[in-house]
């Protein structure tokens, strides 16, 4: 039985000689694995199918192994390519959605953030910014929100020192820390807030943002996500 669904390519293996192994973000069935074939073949009509970041349209048959044996391009994202910053971001995007999400987890609003984000750091000029805000609200939309609301034991408003609590994801001020917490610098904090209220940080901060969403994922999720940390990498030359 043919079945169409909307899907966003998050990662390909070779299979055999000329086949592929999609894993598929899509919009009716959550995460699917599926067998693409003849693609590493020159000229293979399915090709452009079988990439990362690939938005399309997808035929499947199949039951439990299912093939891909069409597919209609909405969006390649093909420029995001050409920048590496862009590719990371977008690569980071891309793993995060594959560890958060467990087969079969169907969420139409997630599939609307990941298409918004990788639209936006594709085609914008603010692809930090962009991952950034896609991480926090993934963040809050899987039950991992970050507490930006001020302390998160006194909720007053932090002005000075602060400490960062991977476990309930929440700042605390100076008073309230005792043993709890890693301190970190106020301007990520308030980057932070910034980029989820979408407003551009008056003084920098996004790689440091960057840095405690990947050590707040690592500690309290316990996963790695490779893309974001090679991002990092990159990002601070």
């Amino acid at each position: 039985m043919e079945e169409k669904i909307a899907g966003i390519v998050l990662s390909s293996v070779a299979y055999g000689e000329s086949d592929k192994i999609l894993t598929i973000f899509s919009l009716e069935k959550g995460i699917i694995s599926a067998k693409i074939k003849g693609v590493k073949k020159a000229g293979a009509k399915l090709k452009f199918a079988s990439e990362p970041f690939c938005f399309a349209e997808f035929i499947i048959t199949g039951a439990n192994l299912k093939t891909v044996i069409g597919a209609s391009l909405i969006d390649s994202f093909y420029p995001i390519r050409e920048n590496i910053i862009k590719f990371y971001a977008g690569a980071t995007a891309l793993e995060i959605t594959k560890k958060f999400f467990k087969d079969g987890i169907v969420s139409s609003e997630f599939f609307a953030l990941l298409a918004s984000a990788l639209k936006e750091i594709t085609y914008g000029e603010k692809p930090l910014f962009s991952l950034i805000k896609f991480i926090l609200v993934a963040l809050e939309q899987t039950g991992y929100a970050l507490n930006l609301d001020g302390c998160f034991s006194c909720e007053e408003e932090i002005n000075g020192r602060i400490f960062f609590d991977f476990t309930s994801g929440g700042f605390l001020c100076e008073n309230c820390r005792e043993s709890e917490g890693r301190e970190i610098n106020l301007a990520t904090y308030l980057a932070l807030k910034d980029i989820l209220s979408d407003k551009t940080p008056q003084n920098g901060g996004e790689i440091a943002s960057l840095k405690l969403l990947s050590f707040y994922i690592q500690n309290k999720i316990e996963v790695v996500i490779k893309a974001l940390n090679d991002l990092i990498n990159v990002a601070k030359y």
